[in-house]
């Protein structure tokens, strides 16, 4: 990721303008939809709320990981969590490259979340639906300038992914993965969908239990280890850290 560089990032980013939300308790005191007039994310904002989002998502996808057999998965579908989290990871890892700070490290869940396979997927598929949101209002805030094409096509990237596992865990489900024929674009900005996810970041949800505290260095690594038995053997390369573009 070394092509990949945070001074590029900020230079391209400076057109997102507008306040930065500092600290934990500016982002909690927004409540953002569709169709208000606002100001465009920041950068740091929007890089900040991202790794936030994937951290959240690497200590999801573990507990499910560990929670393998409560929720009854399968070998099929336990690799599918793996990989998961190894995407989430990855995305986390390139936000980090680039300065982010996730907002918080610990986060809250429904009680039964991870022993009730009705309950994981349709909660699964709410988070993602808001991790596809942001990161597709970050596409539609870096689109506007020349500059930061590469951040654009590289959140379209990880739009994508995050798109392949809603779909994963709505099959886990039995309900239809392929459900729609545009991937869900339900915020205008990153910070929108802190009201959606609020409740895994700070337990203010009714039955939310925690904190659970993210990965470790060694969850990781154990994870990792799997990678090319599980199938995981083309992570990819983010579009703005290619050494060459595509013709």
């Amino acid at each position: 990721m070394s092509s990949l560089s945070r001074r590029a990032l900020l230079k391209g980013g400076a057109l997102a303008g507008g306040a930065a939300l500092v600290g934990f308790n500016g982002i909690f005191g927004f409540s953002r939809v569709l169709g208000q007039e606002m100001a465009d994310d920041d950068l740091q904002t929007i890089i900040n709320l991202a790794a936030t989002a994937e951290l959240f998502a690497t200590t999801h996808y573990l507990a499910a990981i560990n929670g393998a057999a409560d929720l009854g998965l399968d070998d099929a579908q336990l690799a599918y969590m793996k990989a998961g989290f190894l995407a989430e990871q990855d995305h986390l890892e390139l936000l980090q490259s680039l300065g982010a700070t996730p907002v918080v490290t610990e986060f809250y869940v429904p009680e039964m979340l991870f022993s009730d396979l009705t309950l994981f997927s349709a909660t699964t598929e709410v988070a993602e639906t808001a991790f596809i949101g942001a990161y597709l209002a970050a596409v539609r805030i870096f689109s506007k300038s020349a500059d930061t094409t590469p951040f654009t096509v590289t959140c379209a990237q990880i739009a994508a992914v995050e798109a392949e596992h809603r779909a994963l865990v709505r099959q886990i489900g039995m309900r239809l993965a392929n459900n729609t024929s545009y991937a869900p674009y339900t915020l205008l900005n990153v910070s929108s969908a802190v009201p959606v996810l609020q409740p895994f970041l700070d337990g203010s949800g009714e039955g939310f239990v925690g904190p659970v505290a993210p990965p470790t260095a060694d969850d990781i690594a154990a994870i990792r280890a799997e990678a090319e038995m599980l199938g995981y053997d083309n992570p990819g390369v983010p579009f703005a850290a290619m050494e060459t573009m595509p013709a």
